[in-house]
């Protein structure tokens, strides 16, 4: 039976939002189906987060309405969405860094005892009963500040399970996630489905949505522009609806096989961690590698698998216990972010909302902040470099003056990569560049970092996707347990050999192709 015979548990009819000079969305209808995936698509900018908002109760529409099983319904706020059943885990996480795991998953809403007095016991039962059912035993005494950003995404997720949702919405869910935890994501997903829970599903993954989804929703500019089951829908499909062409993740650009001369090179690089962090082990153990002139070279590896941590030492953030880093012939003999960027070392963050942007800033102080190169702040100079970028790079931003939160996350994401280009790096260090970003803006920012290898910039970048990692990579190593597992050239990548490379539970390699190298 089609979904079009269905009856939506959710129908959103004529649904408006305007904004100053913005029409964010216009006059959309959007439906979605009990016990199904209801994936909505769209480029950043599309409506996808305004429409989310509002059925999250978090903004209210211009005009149209709600429909649950059929009977109006209005949601003013994220208590009326959550006494009607419906719960959201957003993209940028709400996650209260002062307090443990179980404070997070109640926090508002906390467990009590007559009334007055927190039942600690009771929330934290019932917060590890979530962890559970998502596979993550993490200890819910553990406080938040510690979490890697794949694992408080997860705590997210246990906060919107434990309010017992009967339609959850999912953004980004799996963007900070490891392919394992990503798969027991999709495993919970397919036990509430059968449980009777409607999913609606936001990704720019497309390959996760295919595997997914049962119902396709397309927004661009505001506007519904695709609708169909999944039966009817390929990765085609979803391309040219998204953007309105076709854009094609190729891995048609150079290769450089042939590497030029070295411009970096780290050596024995150890991370040791407090007894409170890691039970005193070291995150990083004898890591050595080298940076080419030109070169991109892709760090691969399971969430913990200590790419975020090495990129993070190398950029001064994070003090090395051993080994040493050279930059073009000369040693770096400083341990921190002033003495790395000084020497031409800089990085854009994985978490750019917590780590990145200044959100009190405008576009222009988000792009040019730090970036003085003598002893007199010169503005206009400032101001000229940064509007220079701005159209290098293909940022949409009418005015600068905007603050930074009106751009897209693919926007802010080029305005990060600008602020490092304003300081002439050597080096450039990409934290997972294009988490949560659409396809669009991704091959902008594949197009982007390509362009600054031939100028001569090398290019060091995690990733957690093995499509991304062979699409953009001239070289990978793949880390596993804090160590460097295996090195491949672009020519010898495939899914399998870089997926038994970094699983520890993997005990036979495959074998690899010539030249290819296994620690």
């Amino acid at each position: 039976m089609s979904f079009a015979a269905n009856n939506p548990v959710l129908d959103a009819i004529g649904i408006t939002k305007r904004y100053p000079g913005t029409l964010a969305l216009d006059a959309i209808r959007f439906r979605a189906y009990r016990g199904k995936v209801n994936v909505l698509i769209g480029e950043n900018g599309a409506g996808k987060s305004t429409l989310m908002r509002i059925l999250a109760g978090v903004e209210l529409p211009d005009e149209g309405e709600l429909l649950l099983d059929g009977a109006p319904v209005a949601i003013r706020s994220p208590r009326d969405a959550n006494r009607h059943g419906i719960a959201i885990v957003h993209q940028e996480l709400s996650i209260l860094s002062n307090m443990d795991i179980a404070e997070n998953v109640f926090a508002g809403r906390e467990v009590t005892k007559g009334a007055v007095v927190v039942d600690r016991a009771a929330e934290e039962r019932r917060s590890a009963h979530a962890l559970n059912r998502l596979r993550r035993p993490i200890p819910v005494r553990n406080l938040a500040a510690n979490l890697p950003l794949g694992s408080r995404q997860i705590v997210e997720v246990a906060r919107a399970l434990d309010q017992g949702a009967r339609i959850l919405i999912l953004d980004e869910p799996s963007s900070a996630l490891s392919t394992a935890e990503t798969d027991s994501l999709f495993q919970v997903i397919d036990e509430l489905k059968r449980e009777g829970v409607t999913i609606i599903y936001i990704s720019h993954r497309l390959n996760e949505l295919l595997h997914l989804g049962d119902h396709f929703t397309v927004l661009r500019s505001g506007r519904i522009v695709g609708e169909a089951p999944r039966s009817d829908v390929n990765r085609q499909w979803i391309v040219e609806r998204m953007s309105g062409r076709d854009i094609l993740e190729t891995r048609s650009s150079p290769c450089i096989e042939a590497r030029g001369s070295c411009i970096f090179q780290a050596n024995g690089l150890s991370l040791g961690r407090s007894l409170a962090d890691n039970g005193g082990q070291s995150t990083i153990k004898d890591v050595s590698f080298t940076v080419c002139k030109g070169e991109i070279v892709g760090i691969y590896g399971l969430l913990g698998s200590g790419r975020t941590e090495l990129l993070e030492t190398i950029a001064g953030l994070r003090p090395r216990t051993a080994g040493t880093t050279r930059l073009n012939d000369g040693e770096l003999r400083g341990n921190s972010v002033a003495d790395a960027v000084k020497a031409g070392i800089l990085l854009v963050p994985e978490d750019r909302q917590r780590d990145g942007i200044i959100a009190d800033l405008s576009i222009r102080e988000n792009i040019t902040i730090g970036a003085c190169k003598g002893a007199v702040l010169d503005k206009d100079s400032d101001l000229r470099e940064a509007r220079c970028l701005v159209a290098e790079l293909s940022i949409s931003a009418v005015d600068l003056e905007l603050p930074i939160t009106s751009l897209s996350g693919g926007n802010q994401q080029k305005v990060l990569i600008a602020r490092c280009l304003m300081r002439s790096p050597a080096l450039l260090l990409l934290d997972e560049p294009t988490r949560g970003v659409d396809v669009g803006a991704k091959a902008e920012i594949y197009a982007i970092l390509r362009k600054l290898a031939a100028q001569g910039i090398g290019v060091v970048f995690t990733s957690s996707e093995i499509e991304e990692t062979q699409v953009l990579a001239d070289r990978v190593l793949v880390m596993r347990q804090g160590r460097i597992a295996a090195e491949f050239m672009r020519s010898q990548l495939s899914d399998e050999a870089l997926f038994a490379a970094a699983s520890p539970t993997v005990t036979a390699l495959p074998t690899p192709a010539p030249g290819a190298v296994f620690v």
